[in-house]
């Protein structure tokens, strides 16, 4: 790596940016295909919502009640989950920690696989509709036993296709468990890929299956947790003693009690999700709201038929994505939502307008799509 503090900072902004510029494009992809796979006629409607309590215009309140009672609640969860991780890692706990992120991540990536994999197989079969005549008959033949000979209508129960589903998500679910599992894994840029793709994944399900106004306030509600807890709460304890951690391995290699032989890759690694380089670690948390809002926007978009709300909404992200790296020049822990999520939800809010004003789209209209 060079010297030069210039191309050293140029080489952060390139590993700080390029993972979150390929998250918000799998997220917007990702939604993208789930709103019109839900808008195919051959498939299910959109589910109600699914947030543990629901918007409802009939609940005291209205919506607002089930949004900020959601919202409420995950920050809570979060809250809790913290300063659970802090009091695990105080204990010297981490190979615990480390196989329940490993069962997490196993059972979410089997769930996920088989959800997006529902997903792109209606794709798969409106591809062989289209271009049915010019497969060969060998290759037919094979997608007539997956499918059951039923290409041409996707709305049976398909054994073969289950099953080979099924094993799809049973093998990302082993991926990622093992992964995490096996502490001498060392195949970092799996691990970086699996993060890159479980952001979005997380991110748009969300977006998508819980009501808008939801999505946004768990935002904002996050990103104002996020302040808290990097500057007076759990993350605040972990880096402290994270780095105390680090300073008494230092201490020891300088009086040769220890040699490096004896030094570990970090007392949270591999235990926490995160995408990790030797220039910069950004938590999956991050890539998961991110991902969120970026999904939101696409939603948004989708209903208002125009891409500006999601134009503005991703350019708010990354300006605000920018100055975050910028302060991280100090070489201290910050939060890393408020800026990107403030950022992105404000320029949305100002593209909603310009459409409004420009469109003529009138405001129940808007207010309609939460």
């Amino acid at each position: 790596m060079s010297n030069n503090p210039i191309d050293n900072q140029k080489s952060k902004l390139r590993a700080f940016f390029l993972p979150i510029i390929i998250v918000i494009a799998i997220a917007i992809v990702l939604s993208s295909l789930t709103l019109e796979f839900y808008a195919n006629p051959l498939t299910p409607d959109v589910p109600e919502d699914i947030s543990p309590f629901p918007q409802n215009p009939e609940d005291t309140g209205g919506i607002f009640s089930g949004a900020i009672l959601t919202m409420i609640f995950y920050v809570i969860f979060i809250f809790i989950a913290g300063f659970i991780t802090l009091l695990i890692y105080k204990k010297g706990l981490m190979q615990f920690l480390m196989y329940f992120f490993a069962v997490a991540m196993g059972f979410s990536w089997f769930s996920f696989g088989v959800f997006y994999g529902w997903i792109f197989s209606v794709y798969i079969v409106e591809f062989l509709n289209s271009w049915w005549d010019y497969i060969p008959e060998i290759i037919q033949g094979f997608f007539v036993f997956v499918f059951e000979d039923t290409v041409a209508v996707f709305s049976e129960v398909f054994v073969v296709y289950d099953i080979i589903l099924l094993l799809f998500g049973i093998f990302l679910g082993f991926l990622g468990a093992f992964s995490f599992a096996v502490q001498s894994f060392d195949k970092l840029w799996l691990r970086n890929s699996m993060m890159i793709v479980f952001g979005p994944m997380i991110g748009s399900m969300l977006a998508i299956h819980f009501g808008l106004l939801t999505v946004f306030l768990i935002l904002i509600g996050l990103s104002l947790y996020d302040i808290y807890a990097v500057f007076y709460g759990p993350l605040k304890g972990i880096i402290d003693q994270s780095r105390e951690d680090a300073k008494e391995v230092e201490e020891k290699l300088e009086k040769h009690e220890i040699d490096m032989s004896e030094v570990t890759t970090g007392p949270l690694m591999p235990a926490l999700p995160v995408y990790s380089t030797p220039l910069i670690n950004i938590g999956l948390g991050d890539f998961a709201f991110f991902s969120m809002l970026a999904s939101a926007a696409v939603v948004v978009s989708y209903g208002l038929s125009t891409p500006i709300p999601l134009i503005m909404a991703v350019t708010g992200l990354l300006v605000g994505a920018y100055y975050t790296f910028q302060f991280l020049k100090e070489d201290r822990a910050l939060p890393g939502l408020p800026l990107p999520i403030f950022g992105g939800i404000t320029a949305m809010v100002v593209g909603i307008l310009v459409v409004m004003i420009i469109d003529g789209v009138p405001l129940e209209a808007v207010f309609g799509l939460f």
